[in-house]
């Protein structure tokens, strides 16, 4: 039994845990392009805006600094579960290939069914380091 389990591999996949998928990042508001700017406005319909430390100040109000956007198409929808981007949602942005999902979506599929893109399967987010 024990050549068989080496051979075949662990029984479940591996999954992130909370904190690594916490620490990842890449936390995205999906605001109406209009919002934004008239230049986007011209091209999509809604934008992806990110949320960073270093756009918003103290007191949580967004700063002159410009934060990164990513328009989205219109037909552009969570791969999970396959519903479309709307207003005042919230994505995560995954950090090896940038596909985007709805954040609860993707912390779900990290966490419970298996650390990898849904979209392209490379490795969701990395591993955090325990310290001892």
């Amino acid at each position: 039994m024990m050549l068989l389990s080496a051979l075949l591999g662990p029984a479940k996949a591996p999954v992130a845990t909370a904190e690594a998928v916490q620490s990842a990042g890449g936390i995205y508001n999906i605001v109406a392009a209009a919002e934004i700017s008239e230049d986007a406005a011209k091209t999509a319909e809604l934008v992806a805006v990110a949320i960073t430390a270093a756009s918003t100040d103290a007191e949580g109000k967004f700063s002159d600094a410009q934060p990164q956007m990513i328009p989205l198409e219109p037909t552009q929808r969570c791969l999970v579960c396959l519903s479309d981007f709307e207003r005042a949602d919230v994505a995560r942005k995954l950090a090896t290939c940038h596909h985007l999902f709805h954040r609860e979506c993707i912390d779900q599929w990290l966490t419970t069914g298996r650390n990898s893109c849904p979209l392209c399967r490379t490795q969701g987010v990395g591993e955090v380091e325990e310290e001892k």
